[in-house]
């Protein structure tokens, strides 16, 4: 006897939601979760502004010159009486609201690819005095004993606000500042870390969500260039927080990022979109060019120190891209 299927209301079999077989990934660089981690004045907003549809979510100020639609958000969320207001708007017609406003709006429809929060750490901090002042308490510490206050007050509001924005099926890109940090590793030696200027919690939140972690150095002032180059590693250790577990796209360890022109901000963008529309030959040329400015000989920093140093393991793999063949990428 033919074995009948057994079909629900839906007019699917029951077993069908499982998967018998590998399912492709195409990486897009729009729809990605990005953690930029860079010094002040780097440029880490202009990086992004130049994807196509973007939206910026401006928690503090840098943003005049950024060309790219975007909103101000001025407090984590407003009371009923400050809703029935409505919006703020200035001359230039931008808007001024809360977050939890605009990811409310977004979930009725969202016509973006990518959602930018500049920054994390602004966040952090109206999500923590918002959610602080509901709970009648001065700081997080206040809400509970072994981190619990942290947790409640600060880093899982930013985790429910990270997901929705997730959930909607775009790219998520936070921006953060990089600091130093001094910790003593096992053997008690102080080691210095660079690392992200976000609360415990919510870094290390930010780091497992994130596909790409890119952490951003001014480099060197060449010859007849006002400014420095800007210079995004990938290449995480214990000393430096970056990395990618992008693998089937070939990403630079390090490449100096396209500087933006006057008329122009998408260059920075358009670069690091051409390494997967352009893969392999795009990531490699980077690689070349910074091989080439920073391994090799070519000295043309007005500089007396020369700016980054590479490790046995870089030069390994600079070799094989100096001679024309794709090295082996280091596990992150």
């Amino acid at each position: 006897m033919e074995q009948l299927k057994v079909m629900d209301r839906r007019g699917y079999a029951p077993n069908s939601l499982l998967p018998t077989g590998s399912i492709p990934t195409v990486w897009k660089p729009e729809r990605l979760k990005y953690l930029l981690i860079g010094p002040p004045k780097w440029g880490k907003t202009t990086f992004f502004s130049g994807c196509p549809d973007v939206c910026l979510l401006a928690f503090e100020a840098g943003y005049a010159e950024v060309d790219c639609p975007k909103i101000v958000i001025t407090s984590w969320d407003r009371s009923f009486k400050e809703r029935k207001q409505g919006w703020n708007q200035d001359d230039d017609g931008v808007m001024y609201t809360s977050a939890m406003e605009v990811v409310e709006e977004l979930e009725n429809g969202c016509p973006y690819k990518m959602i930018v929060v500049d920054t994390l750490d602004m966040a952090c901090k109206m999500a923590s005095d918002h959610y602080c002042a509901l709970a009648r308490v001065e700081t997080p510490a206040d809400g509970g004993d072994y981190g619990r206050g942290w947790e409640l007050l600060q880093t899982r509001p930013i985790r429910m606000f990270y997901n929705r924005l997730v959930k909607l099926g775009c790219g998520v890109a936070a921006i953060t500042h990089s600091t130093d940090k001094s910790d003593p590793d096992r053997f008690g030696v102080t080691r210095p870390k660079k690392e992200t200027s976000l609360p415990g919690g919510v870094q290390k939140f930010a780091h497992t969500q994130s596909d790409v972690i890119m952490h951003g150095f001014f480099s060197r002032r060449r010859k007849n260039r006002k400014e420095r180059d800007r210079m995004v590693s990938f290449d995480g250790n214990d000393f430096l927080m970056a990395g990618t577990r992008i693998r089937k796209v070939y990403i630079p360890n390090k490449y100096i990022v396209t500087p933006p022109t006057r008329t122009d901000d998408s260059q920075p963008w358009n670069q690091w979109a051409r390494f997967f529309s352009d893969n392999p030959d795009a990531g490699q040329a980077a690689e070349k060019e910074f091989v080439r400015l920073y391994v090799g000989a070519d000295d043309e920093t007005t500089d007396q120190q020369k700016p980054t140093t590479t490790t046995k393991k870089e030069e390994s793999r600079y070799a094989g891209v100096q001679k024309g063949t794709e090295a082996a990428k280091p596990s992150s």
